[in-house]
């Protein structure tokens, strides 16, 4: 079947049975209607005009004043007396105080950060602030990297957070320290300028560095994007360098597409004609890839942009999709996690324009009055997606065409080494949880300064060096073997693993488990944190791994596992195969039903599981898949066609695996020496050394599978 085809589908009952009538925020006020009458949108009519000349529908800015007037949220009251996102931060960043008030907490988030605190530490509240950059499509100059490496030690906790979406974060941040840490990112290529708070996010991108033409079009694309949807009103600039703008020179496209309010979009006097004072209801998040690639997990945004290419391979237009999110709230069903859906198609050169008329129709239709409620999914949701494809269609001008037909989604992580295109290699780096620190910090410092590598971050927390000369793939191979770090699941392991032993080092693993495994930061610094992520997930994996080798799956076989502190959803666990979202102290609810290829949203499945208790749960579930599921058939499609009611009945009547005796008995060693090695490593991690040999071997045989597969 076509992806095309089943992604309007792709939705579950988790949405399905929730159908919600949200009451629409009043709608708001153009700069230049003063004095004119107030014209509704007929939402049922289609404007069907190509020219971009009439205006059907009048932009708006601040709330209307009716004899009843709509209730709205404090953080909207807060932008709306701010000046464009100044005040009161300005006042508040030069008092002694460490910490900010909170009107200033909710403006610091349009400039890239969140004040936060030690939840470990008891007694008084030892503030600081995490910073979170801005890189559409992941690209991070060689000169910035080195400069957050730096920021880091300086200023930081000491290492250096690889994010969901593609951007750093630095946390343990002073507040005296804030504006020279933002300075520095800013004069060194990067930007945390709405990185957080009520705007467009990060633009994702596949972060691998092809010179292949869809791959270079999506991420010009995607910069194309962030370039359109970034604040213009200069109060990031005036914040952080004193009104010194840094800015590198738009295309004139995006200029284009900015200015043009023949369709109503803009406030013409604003400074910012997009936004005006209010912004947007909530976070907004866009993703951009090309088909078969779902490494940005392009259902979870409240865009998805395909790039759709002729038999030549040349670029012609895009599929969208809209009404993605992630965040829920705890036993309240009326929130819930949603897959975006087809909106049709647009030519390429229409791109900006669409995706301006979408986020203007949230804009103006987007609940302003309950933040549980604003995000664009819970509009789709009330009204319907061929009422809201009708309005975005009056802010563009046109109708869409039909979207066009894909081939299936796969998840792409680009771990180990790989041809550019151009005569380069890139390498891809697993990193557990984005957590980049200790020796992989310095030892990719070293190879980033002295190779003056680009590199790119990926959706899975993970890093690509990118621009690698052919000569310089051994000694390069042989610096990440020196630190332990080893390129993922594959077969240059084996070649790492030999020089490990050579060198004497103690050789690290990348088990299949966590090349696809998530986890946001949770503890101790999130201030929304109910439970252990970061912290707990590899436990969680460990044990996993050992379900797994009990109840006889397969070293080389894996699921997609993503855990969370709370429900807001920032790894997207509600798109894994097993998720695990925090509901308690120690305490878990597990979503089962996501797929590999992140195109099915998981439900829920049991809840306020505690974490001693997840073998109980989790034994049943991998016994009975691996007896019965059907060819190749993953773990989450496997719960989807067994079904929640028998999973249920199989945890609830689980007496234990069988323990059966082996039937072989392999002699690994042949010589004394050998074993004596390996035994000295084996010990290291708490293993014999016919464990980790097996260990090994598992790797080499798996990759050379895989090899032979592609």
């Amino acid at each position: 079947m076509a992806a095309a085809a089943s992604l309007g589908a792709a939705n579950t009952a988790v949405s399905k049975e929730v159908k919600i009538e949200i009451g629409s925020f009043d709608r708001l006020r153009s700069w230049n209607s003063v004095g004119l009458s107030r014209r509704r949108v007929d939402f049922h009519s289609v404007y069907s005009s190509t020219s971009r000349t009439n205006s059907l529908i009048r932009a708006v800015s601040t709330p209307v004043k009716q004899e009843t007037e709509t209730k709205r949220s404090k953080v909207e009251i807060i932008k709306e007396h701010s000046n464009f996102i100044r005040y009161p931060l300005n006042e508040e960043l030069l008092t002694d105080a460490p910490n900010i008030n909170e009107s200033a907490i909710q403006l610091i988030k349009f400039h890239g950060s969140y004040q936060q605190y030690n939840r470990d530490e008891r007694g008084g509240r030892s503030y600081s602030f995490m910073l979170r950059t801005k890189n559409p499509c992941g690209k991070v100059p060689n000169k910035l990297y080195l400069t957050m490496d730096d920021l880091a030690d300086q200023f930081g906790i000491g290492t250096l957070r690889l994010t969901t979406r593609q951007t750093f974060q630095l946390h343990g941040v002073l507040k005296k320290n804030l504006k020279t840490v933002m300075s520095s990112i800013i004069h060194s290529m990067g930007s945390t300028l709405g990185a957080c708070g009520d705007l467009n996010r990060n633009v994702l991108a596949p972060a691998a560095p092809f010179a292949r033409k869809d791959y270079q079009f999506a991420q010009q694309t995607a910069d194309n994007i962030a370039a359109l949807l970034t604040p213009q009103s200069g109060f990031y600039y005036d914040m952080w360098v004193d009104g010194e703008k840094i800015m590198s020179a738009e295309p004139p496209e995006v200029v284009k597409a900015r200015n043009d309010n023949s369709h109503g979009t803009n406030f013409p006097d604003s400074p910012e004609p997009i936004y005006g004072t209010q912004f947007l209801p909530r976070k907004f998040k866009i993703a951009v890839t090309v088909p078969t690639d779902n490494s940005v997990d392009l259902l979870t945004n409240d865009i998805g942009v395909v790039v759709i290419t002729d038999a030549d391979g040349e670029p012609q237009g895009f599929n969208l999709y809209v009404g993605g999110g992630m965040g829920r709230t705890h036993r309240l069903e009326t929130t819930f996690p949603r897959l975006a859906e087809p909106l049709g198609y647009v030519p390429k050169e229409d791109i900006l324009y669409a995706v301006k008329a979408i986020v203007v129709t949230q804009r103006e239709n987007g609940r302003r009055d309950d933040r549980k409620y604003s995000r664009m999914k819970y509009l789709i949701s009330s009204w319907g997606i061929e009422k809201f494809r009708s309005v975005v269609e009056q802010y563009y001008g046109k109708k869409f065409d039909p979207s066009r037909e894909l081939p299936e989604w796969e998840f792409k992580s680009y771990l180990g080494w790989h041809e550019q295109g151009d005569g380069g290699l890139f390498c891809g780096l697993h990193v557990d949880s984005g957590r980049v620190g200790g020796k992989m910090k310095a030892t990719l410092r070293e190879i980033i300064e002295k190779y003056n590598l680009d590199v790119r971050l990926t959706p899975n927390q993970n890093i690509i060096l990118c621009g690698i000369r052919k000569a310089w793939k051994h000694p390069i191979t042989t610096a990440l073997a020196q630190a332990g770090l080893l390129l993922g699941f594959c077969s240059t392991c084996l070649v790492l693993f030999l020089i490990n032993i050579a060198l004497a080092q103690q050789p690290k693993y990348v088990d299949p488990l966590n090349l696809t495994a998530m986890a946001c930061p949770a503890f101790p610094l999130c201030p929304l944190a109910i439970t252990e992520a970061e912290r707990g997930i590899p436990d969680i994996l460990k044990r996993v791994r050992a379900v797994f080798e009990k109840v006889g799956l397969k070293y080389n076989e894996s699921v997609v596992i993503r855990a969370t502190g709370c429900p807001n959803g920032c790894a997207r666990p509600y798109m894994a195969e097993v998720g695990f979202v925090g509901d308690g102290p120690n305490s878990y609810q597990i979503w089962l039903g996501g797929t590999p290829n992140q195109t099915s949203i998981a439900r829920t499945f049991m809840n306020k599981v505690k974490i001693h208790d997840l073998e109980k749960v989790l034994e049943p579930l991998f016994y009975y898949w691996k007896r019965k599921r059907q060819s190749k058939e993953s773990f989450g499609d496997f719960t989807n066609r067994v079904g929640f009611e028998m999973l249920q009945e199989w945890v609830d009547k689980w007496d234990g695996v069988v323990a059966t005796r082996p039937t072989y008995n392999l002699r690994l060693f042949t010589d004394k020496d050998t074993y004596e090695k390996m035994d000295e490593l084996a010990k290291l991690q708490n293993k014999t050394a016919h464990q980790l040999a097996m260990e090994v071997i598992r790797n080499y045989a798996a990759a050379q599978q895989n090899e032979k597969g592609e």
